[in-house]
């Protein structure tokens, strides 16, 4: 997981002895093990800052996030994809480039699992996904010395990630599941009353408003509510295609359905909760069902992901525009999306691994980097520079500057 503030950048390392998804395949043992710190004060020279190393920034997965407004940075213990209850809070806001530990410890209800988490946008409240056990999780930071934990809820089904309304009373949490031609869909994402834990009610349990699901997609793995020309939208991206896992496996299941072969991100609708509508499906050339047998051929062999979308993020949340999100084996991909029912791509980059290898394939969950790249990571925009900010899971930390001539007017 990647984040940043003001002229930092943070990203976590994974800590576990071997792969979550291949416990027989060893991981290189990390020399300088936890999360990174990157001073990029000066964006053409990045510097290696040190690294954070209380419990769960050894293995953040993908719960590091920062809180702006507060400048404070918080991960749950991911430690292979499923770490103890292990809470971290640091202090950015003074010296980014020296976060302050104030708190690292269990969480008074020691049942829940670590792996996603956010920050409602005031800073008071952490949330955590927890995939384990089927449960999300809220944690009062108030005092972020002494954060203390609210409640846990179990929605209709499978747990990911989420996001909160910048007034901090909707949670729009993913429903991370499968999806099924017969109808019997499990994929999408739920729209919650998140007053009772914003205002630290009795019984702080949030209340289900909304409920969307989808045929063609699947392991739904964040949301990003933002406001396009004044309205309210709701993006979703999914982690992998169609028929989930088992196509990753094979990567021809879903060919000849007419479904989408790999994950990827959409725009909805979400300014009237009673009538939510599906303005568009950011799907590259490779994603289209009429190229999957092509992209399934040059996928083949590879562990889990293919060309599936992992992470996006916008340009201002509150007047949206641009929109920057990483798809694993197509690299970083960027977006207009001024008019949300007509997105455009304007950019893209690869990383490459070494000189004379391309990047966009033939890189696997076990850690190995035999040819190009996984950029999986949550994009930042660095807009008085025209600047992107990710990671890839083998080059690391990277900086891209977007030609201010494709930019929206």
């Amino acid at each position: 997981m990647h984040t940043s503030y003001r002229n930092c950048s943070y990203y976590g390392q994974a800590f576990a002895a071997t792969a979550v998804s291949s416990p027989s395949v060893p991981r290189a043992n990390l020399q300088r093990p936890g999360t990174v710190v990157m001073d990029v004060s000066d964006s053409s020279n990045p510097v290696d800052a040190g690294r954070l190393t209380s419990v769960s920034m050894l293995d953040p997965w993908e719960s590091l996030k920062v809180n702006v407004q507060r400048g404070l940075l918080a991960d749950v213990n991911g430690t292979s994809a499923g770490g103890g209850p292990e809470f971290d809070v640091y202090d950015i806001s003074k010296n980014c480039v020296q976060p302050r530990l104030l708190f690292s410890g269990p969480l008074a209800d020691d049942t829940v699992i670590g792996h996603e988490g956010e920050w409602a946008p005031d800073g008071l409240t952490y949330y955590g996904g927890d995939l384990n056990q089927g449960q999300y999780y809220a944690i009062d930071v108030t005092n972020p010395s002494s954060p203390e934990f609210i409640t846990k809820f179990t929605p209709p089904v499978g747990v990911h990630g989420l996001s909160v309304s910048a007034d901090g009373t909707r949670g729009y949490v993913t429903l991370s599941g499968t999806a099924r031609n017969e109808g019997n869909n499990t994929n999408g994402f739920a729209i919650y009353d998140f007053t009772p834990i914003s205002r630290r009610m009795t019984d702080p349990s949030p209340v289900l408003l909304a409920e969307v699901y989808w045929a063609d997609g699947s392991v739904a793995q964040h949301t990003i509510p933002v406001k396009i020309a004044g309205k309210d939208h709701l993006i979703t991206v999914d982690e992998l295609g169609s028929d989930g896992v088992n196509a990753a496996a094979s990567r021809i299941v879903t060919c000849g359905s007419g479904r989408l072969p790999f994950g990827i991100p959409r725009i909805f609708d979400v300014s009237d909760i009673s009538n939510i509508r599906l303005l568009s499906k950011l799907t590259l050339e490779i994603n289209q069902p009429e190229n999957c047998v092509e992209a399934s051929a040059d996928t083949a062999g590879l562990a889990l992901f293919g060309y599936d979308s992992h992470y996006c993020q916008v340009d201002d949340p509150n007047d949206a525009k641009l929109m920057a999100c990483s798809y694993f084996n197509s690299g970083l991909r960027v977006f207009d999306i001024s008019k949300p029912n007509l997105v455009k791509e304007i950019a893209y980059f690869n990383p490459a691994m070494s000189p004379g290898q391309k990047g966009g394939s033939t890189f696997n969950v076990t850690g190995n980097c035999f040819g190009a790249d996984w950029t999986s990571s949550q994009p930042r925009f660095i807009l008085e520079k025209n600047e992107i900010w990710f990671t890839s899971q083998c080059a690391g930390f990277q900086v891209v500057k977007l030609d201010p001539a494709v930019l929206p007017k």
